[in-house]
């Protein structure tokens, strides 16, 4: 299913849910430990996937590592620990043109409360849009690490 189209943009792919745990616990879960989540099938070669490497700080890349060799599929754009983390997104696509993925992070009573938008689609890009149904598989995953942690 092809996205919609609003003001001559794509929709961005978004996923919200609640899981129980702090902010900060949530953010640091899906950031600095995405290699534990992110299912290896969604990666260059599976078979050498080591994880994810992210410097906390805005600028750096954002690499999968595969032995010895890192493969940068974004740049971390947003770190505010706790609240909100952003970076381009390259993954499977042309890094000229990268997406984007935004997620926030609040508090409430039952939780928290993670929004995540995979976004950023323009003429440029919107064509590789439909490559990323499986976000939700992906988002599974980090839930469940995410109760495995706390």
């Amino acid at each position: 299913m092809w996205a919609s189209w609003s003001n001559g943009r794509v929709d961005p792919i978004r996923n919200a849910f609640v899981v129980d745990a702090t902010p900060a616990l949530a953010f640091e879960v899906f950031t600095l430990g995405m290699g534990s989540w992110w299912d290896r099938a969604y990666t260059p070669d599976p078979d050498s996937f080591d994880g994810i490497a992210i410097v906390p700080e805005v600028g750096p890349p954002v690499a999968m590592v595969h032995g010895d060799s890192p493969y940068p599929f974004g740049n971390v754009t947003v770190w505010e620990p706790g609240a909100r983390y952003a970076q381009t997104f390259w993954l499977a696509m042309d890094p000229a043109h990268p997406s984007t993925l935004e997620v926030t992070f609040t508090g409430t009573d039952a939780g928290t409360r993670v929004e995540f938008e995979h976004g950023g689609w323009n003429d440029d890009n919107a064509s590789y849009r439909e490559k990323y149904g499986d976000w939700s598989l992906l988002l599974d995953r980090y839930r469940a690490a995410v109760a495995e942690t706390g």
